[in-house]
């Protein structure tokens, strides 16, 4: 973990998709006051299952997983995170130790505010407040559809879903397609989905078959948009 050059939070360029957005000059201030930026490597951890909380974590730039172990030792991943997400918050504002652990998946720049300078923006600024208790009701209510999932859709249909997420948030458009900008094993998509490495290699393998992806190791390309929201069985394309 490096520590890189100072900014100020009122030049950076994930806030407009955070829940600081509406913060003013002042709190901006305070926050650049109170705030550690540091880079993590791939694969680096945040923060571990059973830690306690010390202030909250919001990611630059870059991609992180969060994901508990089971008995078995097992990993599953419970969600990915990119610019202007926060890392930790719920278990903070619970006041109770982290329920998952936190790993880069490529290097992300990550700011680091502490739990009284974080807590005395929320008693100043209510919208900021507001915003806070929006964004976890979003994840309730993907929590709650991922679990309807499960429960109704097969793994194909998981699968097409769990492209067109990554198609919405890091599709790029290129000449042949619509390239995702992520890369994850298909271990790590089988654990998003619920699944195993060995039915997500073999779904990929039938989607390329199908003319919906081109594969060139994990680089995935979109091809054919409309086909896989059919396969993912949901109306416009739209996923929780």
């Amino acid at each position: 973990m490096s520590k890189p050059s100072f900014f100020h939070c009122k030049e950076c360029t994930s806030k407009e998709g955070s829940v600081f957005c509406d913060l003013k000059e002042a709190q901006l201030d305070i926050m650049d006051e109170a705030k550690i930026c540091n880079v993590y490597r791939p694969h680096q951890m945040i923060f571990y299952e059973g830690n306690l909380p010390y202030g909250l974590y919001c990611i630059v730039s870059g991609k992180v997983k969060i994901y508990k172990m089971d008995k078995e030792g097992h990993q599953h991943i419970v969600r990915l995170l990119g610019p202007g997400e926060m890392v930790g918050y719920r278990c903070l504002l619970a006041n109770e130790p982290y329920s998952a652990t936190a790993e880069t998946l490529e290097e992300t720049q990550v700011c680091f505010i502490d739990k009284k300078s974080l807590f005395h923006i929320l008693e100043s600024h209510p919208a900021t407040a507001f915003h806070v208790m929006c964004s976890l009701a979003k994840d309730l209510g993907k929590a709650e559809y991922q679990m309807v999932n499960i429960v109704h859709k097969n793994i194909r249909e998981r699968l097409a879903e769990l492209l067109l997420v990554f198609l919405k948030k890091y599709g790029k458009k290129e000449e042949k397609g619509i390239r995702l900008n992520i890369s994850l094993t298909r271990e790590e998509m089988a654990e998003l989905i619920g699944s195993t490495q060995e039915s997500v290699i073999r779904l990929m393998s039938e989607f390329k078959q199908d003319g919906i992806i081109a594969v060139d190791g994990r680089s995935i390309t979109i091809l054919n948009a409309e086909k896989l929201v059919k396969t993912a069985n949901v109306s416009d394309g739209s996923t929780a």
